[in-house]
């Protein structure tokens, strides 16, 4: 049941809507091929290490071409800078693993703010090294104790001081924290302010000041180990400001827009693996004297997964069109993530029911797919945060 399915009725026909260049399907089958061959087996074992990032599966990755594809060429990338292509990559990834998924295209998060807010030199500087076949891993630093989806409410400061800033405060469940080399920082210029006293800042690790927590106990999506980040008087030079000071919250938001889709597409490629191995049990596995999937109940179960799957794939497709076309898309990137998420959620949860006492095991992966799904509906934006975003685009 670990096979790779194409089946056309989830994967959608997207020649009918959206033709594919050349370029857009070797890549594609480049992530399908690695994460039949490279993701897929490791999932269960990653999941057990609990604490252990494989970086050995992110080295294979790096010198392939995966973990760079999104960054732009002129810095040495795969120049596949459109949010289309990379939601057909996290999908293909993420139906390996969600965790392993995530973590093989986390350049990403971290480029965004830098592509959108950075100059050229600092974009020649900071992105450059993540190319090519040995890139070290980056980092988003947002999230603190005391704030979570609310972005603006961020209490780090960063005070100006002779030839740069000083930046105190601690950040929470960043993801390969102590692990990545560098970082993109939010903290506060000016404490009086909510989103316009928001700024980002570029951090190398090992600068004086800034340590780290042990890796966090988590749920799900193991595969991304996560600490939290202590910032006690962390020099930064003037030049690495990424953007004018109190411009940090609109790149950050400029970003959320581009990452709840590919989020989406994550959670997609999650929600139909689950789908697709359900549908494999329920054809083999007897029941009665008959395989389950002619008993009405679980035959209804799996239509219902398919629906959702596909809804959620093509919406996902649409905000990523629209992010690509330059259009506003806050709202309807809410709507994806909202849609593939809870879609995720539920297509785990169903593969585990279908399976029964056997999808309840680790016997079988979709127990841990489903724990997977749930950081879907909760990183960059709970499920709450986001339906109030789309009442705020409506």
């Amino acid at each position: 049941m670990d096979t790779y399915r194409d089946d056309a009725l989830i994967r959608g026909t997207l020649m009918e809507y959206w033709p594919l260049t050349d370029e857009q399907r070797s890549i594609i089958e480049l992530c399908k091929d690695f994460a039949i061959r490279e993701i897929r087996p490791r999932g269960r074992e990653v999941d057990e290490a609990d604490v252990v990032s494989p970086l050995d599966i992110f080295a294979a990755a790096a010198k392939v071409g995966i973990t760079d594809f999104m960054l732009p060429q002129e810095y040495g990338g795969g120049g596949f800078t459109d949010v289309f292509t990379q939601c057909l990559v996290q999908e293909q990834l993420c139906w390996g693993d969600p965790g392993i998924g995530n973590l093989l295209c986390s350049h990403g998060f971290f480029a965004d703010p830098v592509l959108a807010l950075g100059t050229p030199e600092q974009k020649e500087t900071w992105l450059r090294p993540l190319t090519g076949p040995h890139s070290a891993l980056t980092a988003l630093a947002t999230t603190e104790p005391g704030s979570g989806s609310d972005s603006a409410s961020i209490v780090t400061q960063a005070k100006r001081v002779d030839g740069g800033y000083l930046i105190a405060g601690q950040k929470a469940w960043i993801s390969n924290a102590g692990l990545a080399e560098r970082y993109v920082v939010f903290a506060k210029t000016d404490p009086a302010e909510r989103p316009k006293g928001v700024t980002a800042f570029l951090l190398r690790k090992g600068a004086a000041g800034m340590t780290f927590g042990e890796p966090m106990k988590k749920m799900g999506q193991r595969a991304i180990v996560c600490r939290e980040i202590f910032l006690d008087e962390v020099f930064v030079p003037a030049s690495a400001r990424l953007g004018a000071e109190g411009k940090g919250f609109y790149g950050l938001m400029e970003t959320f827009d581009i990452s709840r889709v590919v989020l989406a597409a994550a959670a997609t490629g999650a929600a139909r693996a689950a789908y697709e191995f359900a549908l494999d049990y329920a054809r083999t596995r007897g029941q009665f004297g008959k395989p389950i999937i002619e008993h009405q109940a679980v035959a209804f179960r799996l239509a219902d997964m398919a629906t959702r799957i596909q809804g959620a794939w093509l919406l996902t497709l649409h905000a990523a069109r629209q992010l690509d076309a330059g259009q506003p898309a806050t709202g309807l990137a809410a709507m994806a993530k909202l849609t593939a998420s809870e879609t995720s959620m539920f297509c785990t949860w169903a593969a585990v029911q279908t399976l029964g006492g056997w999808g309840y095991s680790r016997e079988f992966p979709v127990e841990q797919w489903m724990r997977d799904a749930k950081l879907e509906e909760i990183e960059e934006g709970t499920s709450d945060i986001m339906r109030l975003v789309i009442s705020r685009n409506l």
